[in-house]
């Protein structure tokens, strides 16, 4: 499969995405497989339970355990499990996000590898970039990917992805990235200067306060009476919450932060 690149530097990223993927071995067997296959129809039953877009990728056979439903219908993905599959995900990232999603994806490789195998199950990468879908339109998607399973010598070995639809308008708002220690909450191994929505600081405490009742059911006349304000002023607060998170609604709002941990 032939990937169109349109700027200059990203046949590096993606020859290294490349090598890293063949050099990547497991210590694993048949029992290991047959081991883990319960987890894996659990995965499967919740993605259709939740009509959610899962995916288990094997990092040591190079495909996929677990495709949802979901999934295959953004990717047009068949019932068979190809290697190519996953190269299809490549082929329908937005051409000004490919450079971005390469380069995290090469670093968050790096990462995993230095880092203690006790350790590897305690960290999850958020992203969020367009991929245009089996219509042929862009649209916001957010990622989340966790190291599901670790060989017998520590290597990461098996990844869950849980992808969301972030928005329906692909807009020309950064893709961002973050990656989570999901025990203590910090961040690691991004830095991004340039970016003025820093993890924690997306919101202001009183629109985190504002988009949790909001997440609880409250409506703009119940949170005004609840804070003692105004209902221009929490409806202020609402417009400023979508404008920060690049959101359509309350809805999208409330799960771009759960994901990324602003609130709970």
């Amino acid at each position: 499969m032939i990937i169109n690149f349109m700027r200059p530097g990203i046949e590096k990223l993606q020859s290294e995405r490349i090598h890293k993927k063949l050099s990547h071995r497991c210590a694993v067997t048949e029992e290991d497989y047959r081991r883990i296959m319960p987890k894996i129809e659990l995965l499967k039953r919740l993605s259709e339970v939740e009509r959610s877009i899962y995916a288990v990728y094997d990092m040591h056979k190079q495909n996929y355990l677990l495709k949802s439903e979901e999934q295959k219908k953004l990717y047009g993905f068949s019932d068979e499990n190809t290697a190519d599959e996953v190269e299809v995900h490549y082929d329908r990232i937005h051409p000004d996000d490919l450079p971005f999603v390469l380069e995290t994806e090469n670093m968050v490789f790096d990462f995993f590898s230095q880092l203690p195998p006790k350790d590897k199950k305690d960290y999850k990468l958020v992203y969020n970039f367009r991929t245009r879908n089996t219509e042929g339109i862009y649209k916001h998607y957010m990622h989340q990917t966790i190291i599901l399973e670790t060989d017998k010598e520590g290597k990461s070995w098996l990844t869950l992805v849980i992808t969301d639809l972030l928005s329906d308008r692909a807009s020309e708002k950064k893709p961002q990235r973050r990656m989570i220690n999901m025990k203590t909450g910090k961040l690691h191994l991004f830095h991004n200067p340039d970016d003025p929505s820093k993890f924690g600081k997306v919101l202001t405490k009183r629109e985190s306060e504002i988009l949790s009742l909001i997440g609880d059911g409250y409506d703009s006349f119940a949170i005004a009476e609840k804070l003692n304000i105004s209902v221009n002023t929490v409806n202020n607060h609402r417009q400023n919450i979508l404008r920060k998170t690049g959101t359509e609604n309350t809805t999208q709002a409330l799960l771009y932060c759960k994901r990324l941990g602003i609130i709970r």
